[in-house]
């Protein structure tokens, strides 16, 4: 087509050539009409062919654009999808996260406040060690002053009885019976501690003699806490079985 074109377009020029020729041979003058209009015809015929081509070439590029556009679009699309569900992955990934978080920050402050619990429980159990060591010596201090002091030997074991010296305890209660003949508690701890430790016959004439003691002074319910543990106690020396769990709910009065 491009060749078809540019053979048009030299034609035209060579007519117009050949007529010019012609004119100076022959020494006629040819119509200039003629010449004029074959040459225009052939370069009118020439140009539009020229404008069809360049027509055929912009439309092709416009249909080249548009195919582009459709694919730029159809990408734009495709890549606003893969964002759209990458920001939803990302924000579960986020939210996974944050409970994932939660729950070791929950699990590590439960282990803590555990942590914290046992720590003041300890603690306590220390201070409370050390405040009944401290009132062993001073109470120490005191008999040394007054030695004659069934109270001081009855405190005294008391402190020893929260230490866990058992055997210390009962000798500071024995102090105080001597001390005072009358002292129901220091009768009724040393039976509790007489039945802890196995001397089961011991146990109940101390707290018979606690029982009989509180009575004298009006104290009923100690009375009938004595009382129910001497029983308790001397039917399980009779009967020969069972064990000292029903009894020993006795010793928490005094813990």
């Amino acid at each position: 087509m491009d060749k078809q074109v540019d053979v048009l377009g030299y034609v035209g020029l060579g007519v117009t050539a050949l007529g010019a020729i012609a004119s100076a041979v022959t020494g006629q003058v040819l119509p200039l009409s003629v010449a004029s209009t074959i040459g225009v015809g052939c370069n009118v015929f020439s140009r539009k062919q020229s404008e069809e081509r360049l027509v055929d070439g912009f439309n092709g590029q416009g249909e080249k654009i548009e195919s582009l556009q459709g694919i730029v679009e159809a990408n734009h699309g495709e890549l606003k999808e893969a964002m759209v569900m990458g920001k939803a992955d990302f924000g579960n990934q986020v939210e996974d996260l944050k409970l994932s978080l939660n729950e070791r920050l929950n699990n590590i402050k439960d282990s803590l406040d555990q942590n914290v619990s046992s720590l003041n429980a300890e603690t306590k159990e220390i201070k409370d060690i050390v405040t009944n060591l401290r009132q062993v010596e001073v109470l120490s201090q005191e008999l040394r002053v007054k030695p004659d002091s069934a109270t001081f030997f009855y405190e005294r074991g008391n402190s020893h009885h929260k230490l866990g010296n058992v055997s210390g305890a009962i000798a500071d209660y024995t102090e105080a019976i001597k001390k005072d003949g009358n002292h129901a508690q220091a009768y009724h701890k040393r039976g509790i501690l007489y039945l802890d430790s196995g001397e089961r016959q011991k146990a109940v004439d101390d707290l018979r003699k606690a029982s009989l003691l509180y009575f004298e002074k009006g104290e009923i319910e100690s009375y009938h806490q004595a009382r129910e543990m001497s029983k308790n106690v001397h039917e399980l020396e009779n009967h020969g079985n069972g064990s000292n769990g029903k009894v020993l709910i006795g010793a928490k009065l005094f813990s």
